[in-house]
């Protein structure tokens, strides 16, 4: 789930609320095996398959979801639906998964406290911090399911409506998530369950250099989900116009411009100028901030030429040389603006994510074997060592029953 699916749910919900539509909140509240979706991805559905916003799955669901939580939620506020990869399992008539796992979905009647919801939520996935979005739900009456949600930042504030202490059980899952950075679902008693729906601190994209190519990976990083920035000197390149798809465009020198952006350890910053002089000029201002990953555009004796050219005139520290990516990207053979910015943004994803990029379909073995290749047999982007383990070629989902301990389930 990213920003995007929660601003069209919103715009939805909104529009649904106007009209005095019913509508529903479906949630992904626990998977096992294989899925699409991440636990806690949700979706809104409103008087017809016209109406609905997010998703739970790939699509064979959504509009099942919607049509059977419309009639259910007439009668009962909550209900939870459960899907499989045997059309045989539980429901004879649901669609099955096609990718062989099987998920459980929690489906509410929609209410104004929903929205109010889904605005925090929001504003959690565009903050710099991570938080957990707490959903339970209490079975222990027999024809009702109850559900509470809440919202907590990392630094433990409440900011949904509940006023009492957090359950210890819910803290420990919740402890749990915040340690994994991931979702994870947990029984919690006997007629308790619990979905922590893991918000990672927004990702930010910094182009420097607002040329033709840096459009491509403008609208990558939009499509992610990511806050884009693109800034450049020059006031008749760096637009709105010619970058929609961003969050912030920044025309100024680059003192300036580097002054009014905003710089987390979650940040990309790729530098796009195509000049060696503004290149120069950028370095050392970046030299300090904090980054994830710091790349410039260009073949790898470009690089050569801009540090010796900036250490002409200062010195910048030894680790952010070391870790200054150039030439960026993975090699995926493809030279134009839109594969270059595939590359770039591939490249990007795997840093953020502590991956080493290697085929799903490779076996482990030959997976550790390129790793070694890549690492000792030429130049990796950026003269770096990665000495982490290749992690397992699918997402892992937590579930955790507190009793019995947690176990990772692969999800793709």
């Amino acid at each position: 789930m990213i920003r995007n699916d929660l601003k069209e749910m919103i715009s939805l919900a909104e529009r649904l609320e106007a009209a005095a539509e019913p509508a529903i909140l479906a949630t992904l509240f626990a998977a096992n095996g294989s899925t699409y979706r991440p636990l806690g991805s949700m979706m809104i559905g409103g008087p017809s398959s016209a109406f609905l916003a997010g998703g739970v799955s790939g699509g064979c669901l959504e509009e099942f979801i919607a049509r059977r939580g419309r009639a259910l939620a007439r009668q009962k506020s909550a209900i939870m639906l459960s899907f499989a990869a045997d059309p045989d399992a539980d429901h004879s008539d649901a669609p099955s998964l096609g990718c062989g796992g099987s998920i459980d979905v929690l489906i509410e009647r929609f209410t104004a406290d929903h929205l109010a919801f889904l605005r925090r939520f929001a504003a959690a996935y565009d903050a710099d911090q991570a938080s957990t979005a707490i959903c339970t739900i209490d079975t222990s009456a027999n024809s009702e399911i109850a559900v509470q949600r809440s919202l907590w930042t990392d630094g433990d504030e409440m900011s949904g409506n509940e006023a009492t202490n957090l359950d210890p059980q819910i803290k420990l899952l919740r402890e749990r998530a915040l340690l994994a950075k991931r979702s994870m679902q947990g029984t919690i008693g006997p007629h308790r369950r619990a979905l922590v729906h893991y918000v990672r601190p927004i990702v930010r994209l910094v182009v420097l250099g607002a040329g033709n190519d840096a459009r491509p990976i403008c609208s990558l990083g939009h499509s992610l989900g990511w806050h884009v920035c693109v800034a450049d000197r020059r006031a008749r390149m760096a637009t709105h116009g010619r970058f929609p798809d961003a969050d912030q465009v920044v025309a100024s020198d680059w003192w300036t411009a580097l002054r009014s952006i905003t710089f987390t350890p979650q940040t990309a910053i790729v530098l796009m100028t195509h000049s060696l002089v503004d290149d120069a000029e950028i370095l050392p201002l970046l030299a300090e901030r904090p980054a994830a990953y710091v790349g410039v555009l260009g073949p790898a004796h470009r690089r050569r030429w801009l540090l010796e050219h900036v250490e002409g005139a200062t010195t910048l520290p030894e680790k952010f040389v070391n870790r200054l990516r150039g030439p960026i990207g993975l090699d995926l053979g493809d030279r134009s603006p839109g594969g270059i910015a595939v590359a770039m943004v591939a490249e990007i994803l795997a840093e953020l994510n502590g991956r080493t990029p290697v085929p799903l379909c490779q076996p482990t073995d030959a997976k550790l074997s390129q790793k070694h290749v890549l690492q000792g047999g030429r130049e990796f982007q950026g003269h770096r060592s990665d000495t982490r383990t290749v992690a397992h070629a699918h997402s892992g989902q937590q579930v955790c029953d507190l009793a019995a301990g947690t176990r990772s389930v692969p999800t793709t």
